[in-house]
């Protein structure tokens, strides 16, 4: 299955796999240009229930956050690739306990238990995270996000994936 770089790309191809959900998973050596400059991939294609998504995968404990290059790039993609693909980030939450934050629970995101822990997917469309971005720290060139705004952006795997229904 593509993704296997790190065990948020592990739990994430997991939960496809377990869905029969194809993805691809990008040739992270081959980086297009766009405008002279080069692009960061995107880690996932897939075809999703209404659109194919080109998706970054962002593992995280609490706090969302993406860096200057992951959000150019995105963009980049976005111009790249036209109507043929929607761009996004899918946010993973991981916690090895299984526990989480109170906000974390409330977000609306697809949870997905593994014996590591409990990961919540949610997907962030390329539109919003360039809406609600706003400058985190200049010397590391991130981006955070309000997390009212962030949680009203979102929306869970199964809203633009096939997977099934939460039971």
């Amino acid at each position: 299955m593509a993704g296997d770089k790190n065990h948020y790309e592990r739990a994430f191809s997991g939960l496809l796999l377990h869905a029969g959900v194809q993805a691809m998973a990008v040739d992270e050596s081959r980086r297009p240009v766009l405008n002279g400059v080069q692009l960061k991939n995107f880690d996932f294609l897939i075809n999703g229930s209404e659109a194919v998504w080109a998706l970054d995968l962002k593992g995280r404990r609490d706090r969302p956050w993406i860096t200057r290059t992951d959000l150019f790039s995105m963009m980049g993609w976005k111009t790249l690739l036209g109507s043929a693909a929607e761009p996004g980030f899918v946010f993973a939450f991981f916690r090895p306990d299984g526990g989480a934050s109170k906000r974390l629970l409330d977000l609306d995101a697809t949870l997905h238990e593994t014996p590591a822990g409990a990961y919540r997917f949610c997907v962030l469309p390329i539109a919003d995270a360039q809406r609600i971005a706003r400058p985190r720290s200049e010397k590391w060139g991130t981006f955070g996000f309000d997390w009212n705004a962030f949680a009203r952006a979102v929306v869970p795997l199964e809203s633009v994936l096939p997977l099934p229904a939460p039971v």
